[in-house]
């Protein structure tokens, strides 16, 4: 609902704009919509003007809309004047080289419509441990098998987990969830206690524990873990981890 202070089509452009967003793939004006209570006549002037500025982009097969590259633009010219990177990565080392392991800072990606990915942005280690499929910065892996995977999960929406949920979940290792009830009652476990563990789902022999970075509207923005040989991870108790991964998340939350 828009307020007596703010201009009532931009509230419902940025509407459109979140909406799709969060939807993480092309949606039809009806699916748009239905999620923000327009009228598909309106949605389709503001769509219109939008494409004219290259902020959304129409597939000619489907019709539906997606972002477009001007958000590209405009992303990568915010990265580069206040960079999550160049916030987190002093804290990061700082827990990293605290308990001689790897802390990795991933983002959601919204590449695929079937499965639940995630990028990775930062990757601090210490440890000398060689992992199997250590991942690089910048690739992008499936999300339900990690912890910081699972913690950007629990904070999707409703609709976008079940968008997810028509498709099976890939086994990675014996121990990772393949059945959807039982990850979605992990999904709800993990927002209400504030923190995944990924016990060698993703790869065995690994054992992580990742907390959320939220902005100020409760949205999820990144996650962060320290990830070890589980063999390792078990010295440590998973209370001071926590502190010390929370304590970043807070420090984050006063840029966003």
């Amino acid at each position: 609902m828009s307020s007596s202070n703010t201009i009532q089509s931009i509230d419902r452009a940025l509407s459109i704009l979140e909406f799709l967003y969060r939807h993480g793939h092309e949606a039809s004006i009806s699916e748009i919509s239905a999620a923000t209570n327009l009228f598909g006549s309106t949605i389709h002037r503001i769509l219109r003007t939008l494409k004219e500025h290259g902020y959304v982009y129409q597939n000619q097969k489907t019709s539906k809309y997606w972002l477009g590259m001007r958000f590209y633009a405009l992303g990568n010219a915010v990265k580069e004047n206040m960079p999550l990177v160049s916030i987190i990565e002093p804290l990061a080392d700082i827990v990293a080289r605290k308990y001689g392991e790897t802390v990795y800072v991933a983002v959601p990606s919204f590449l695929s419509p079937r499965q639940a990915q995630q990028a990775l942005i930062l990757k601090i280690s210490y440890s000398t441990f060689i992992l199997r499929t250590s991942p690089n910065v910048g690739a992008v892996t499936l999300a339900h098998g990690s912890a910081t995977g699972k913690c950007m999960m629990a904070y999707y929406s409703e609709a976008l987990l079940e968008t997810y949920r028509q498709y099976p979940l890939v086994q990675q290792t014996e121990k990772t969830i393949t059945d959807w009830d039982v990850m979605l009652k992990e999904l709800r476990k993990i927002r209400q206690n504030g923190y995944a563990i990924d016990r060698e789902e993703e790869e065995t022999g690994l054992t992580c524990v990742a907390v959320p970075i939220i902005d100020s509207r409760g949205s999820i923005i990144a996650a962060i873990s320290l990830s070890g040989p589980t063999h390792r991870m078990s010295e440590f108790a998973v209370e001071d981890i926590l502190a010390d991964l929370k304590h970043v998340s807070s420090q984050i939350n006063t840029y966003i």
